[in-house]
């Protein structure tokens, strides 16, 4: 039986995509919570115990009910708070989005994520030794085949997303976000639906809030 009121903690990271993915959502459907943070890499055996798979993030409730993964989250918020709703109602539309869903958890995010991590984290937070020639080979050579996938995705839906946000366009968002802050971008020239897309989502209040919070984070470094 779904609580009359959701409310709880987000152990995570908030610049890691997966956590800001649950931020997101639990931001677009106006869900309370703390986020406590988790770095990965230097988790407590208290953490450990309720993330089976050693990552982030993981939700937890005031009566003690923890899920872990990003896409277990949003699919459980997705039941319990269903307005807005994330996920298509349509059972070929729901499963084409949970596929590229997986698919920016995966493929984009194993291309993306690693040009804000030399940068960002390393460069920036750390004060280490950025492997540009990594940060090229990701930007230059990985990651635009990937925009292309995506760019053919969102292309022909483009009218029909534009006032619509879903669990696939929520997870794409997530990783991309992060690339301004590396000082890569999603070329209008080159890939216009998705750049249109990811501008449309910033300039959601629920969302620009998530982005707005991450750049007071940064600023701190």
């Amino acid at each position: 039986m779904a609580p009359e009121r959701v409310r709880g903690i987000l152990h995570g990271a908030s610049l890691s995509p997966f956590v800001r993915k649950v931020r997101g959502a639990l931001a677009l459907k106006g869900v309370e919570y703390e986020l406590v943070h988790v770095m990965p890499g230097a988790m407590e055996p208290a953490f450990l115990a309720k993330s089976p798979l050693s990552k982030i993030p993981v939700w937890e409730e005031p009566d003690g009910f923890t899920l872990p993964d990003s896409s277990v989250i949003c699919d459980y918020l997705e039941q319990v708070v269903p307005d807005p709703p994330l996920y298509p109602a349509d059972p070929r539309e729901r499963a084409q989005a949970l596929f590229w869903e997986e698919y920016a958890d995966t493929r984009l995010v194993d291309t993306a994520t690693p040009i804000f991590f030399q940068r960002v984290v390393r460069g920036r937070i750390f004060g280490q030794p950025v492997d540009e020639s990594l940060v090229r080979r990701h930007a230059e050579d990985l990651l635009p085949p990937v925009l292309d996938q995506l760019e053919a995705l969102f292309a022909p839906r483009a009218d029909a997303l534009a006032g619509r946000i879903t669990i696939a366009t929520l997870s794409v968002w997530a990783p991309l976000s992060d690339l301004g802050h590396a000082d890569v971008e999603v070329e209008a020239a080159r890939w216009p639906a998705l750049a249109g897309l990811l501008s449309r989502l910033a300039g959601q209040p629920a969302l620009a809030r998530v982005l707005e919070e991450d750049r007071a984070q940064l600023a701190s470094f």
